[in-house]
């Protein structure tokens, strides 16, 4: 089945677990991109947000180096999906199991703090996590696929971000 099919299954948060994934995806991303910013983001760094059982990794570096980056970690091994001037992403092992997702930005742009806020701002406060979470258990149960996933919850997510 094509990645872009799949169903999206959130699962109870394993935190713990999702933690040291992140944290073995962060080793092995610091020796292949010495300098570069790494943060763990998405559900999965939340502790008790029940989440897909993929871990997001965001990196940031120079604005110029986002597809340079991206390149590098492709012939490393990860599985390039999309890219863009300014953000790209890659899946390990592949998109078609991936366990651990990444996302290559501007450090310090636009991505980056987004990103970032909308971490913090879910780690911080209750009510904003039940209303995400109540959209992306609607947006699994109804959406085809991860892109129909990602844009069921955008709305909430810019919701969210503006008040914050």
């Amino acid at each position: 089945m094509d990645a872009e099919q799949q169903t999206v299954r959130l699962v109870p948060s394993r935190h713990e677990e999702w933690r040291l994934r992140y944290t073995e995806a962060a080793a092995r991303l610091a020796v292949l991109l010495p300098g570069a910013h790494l943060e763990h983001i998405g559900s999965t760094a939340v502790p008790g947000l029940p989440a897909k059982d993929v871990v997001d990794v965001l990196v940031g570096v120079d604005a110029a180096d986002v597809v340079e980056v991206a390149h590098l970690l492709r012939d490393a091994g990860l599985d390039l999906e999309g890219a863009l001037v300014h953000h790209c992403w890659l899946s390990a092992p592949d998109r078609r199991a991936r366990t651990v997702v990444v996302h290559v930005v501007e450090h310090g742009g636009r991505a980056w703090t987004r990103r970032l806020t909308f971490r913090d701002l879910l780690r911080r406060d209750a009510d904003a996590r039940q209303r995400y979470l109540r959209v992306k258990e609607a947006a699994a149960r109804d959406s085809v696929g991860w892109d129909d996933y990602t844009q069921a919850k955008t709305q909430v997510v810019a919701d969210l971000l503006s008040r914050a």
